[in-house]
């Protein structure tokens, strides 16, 4: 339901969400995380709670939304999952004049594997709530990945949006 006026949400992400959008595969992807972003900011759109879920960091406190190449794609349909998923959380207002609650972006990523929820675990600091052996593997893309502003990732996406239109024509 659209708010009119002010975003219903503060929007607060960390800071290697702008990352995490520009290493989404296409254009397309990019741009719809950030639509979505905005609608979650606005209040337009919510997402489903996250459940406690063995060899996986608590989250439960986190919420999930997902997208892909459609726009509607919010939801399982014809048993098709979006392969896609923005991982964010409310917090209480910060003191001061704005009572708005914050709405933190933590992880954009791929569902495949449950990649986007390690890395969101990783993020906070979460531990698995049942460990398994870790695998050997290279440095995670948490710990790799440039920060990025959102606002820089916008910018990007949309150039390499106009960039991938202007090919077309």
């Amino acid at each position: 339901m659209p708010v009119e006026g002010p975003d219903l949400y503060r929007g607060d992400h960390h800071p290697q969400v702008g990352a995490d959008i520009l290493a989404l595969p296409t254009a397309q992807l990019q741009r719809i995380a950030l639509i979505r972003i905005s609608q979650l900011t606005r209040g337009e759109v919510r997402g489903a709670a996250l459940e406690a879920m063995a060899r996986h960091p608590d989250l439960s406190d986190l919420r999930k939304l997902y997208f892909d190449l459609s726009q509607n794609e919010f939801r399982v349909v014809g048993g098709r999952a979006p392969q896609w998923r923005i991982v964010y959380r409310l917090r209480d207002a910060l003191p001061g004049p704005d009572a708005r609650m914050l709405l933190q972006v933590v992880a954009v990523g791929a569902r495949a594997a449950s990649e986007v929820y390690q890395l969101a675990g990783t993020r906070l600091e979460r531990q698995s709530i049942v460990r398994a052996p870790a695998p050997q593997q290279s440095p995670s893309r948490a710990a790799a990945a440039p920060r990025r502003s959102l606002a820089e990732a916008q910018r990007l996406a949309v150039e390499r949006l106009r960039h991938a239109q202007s090919r077309r024509r």
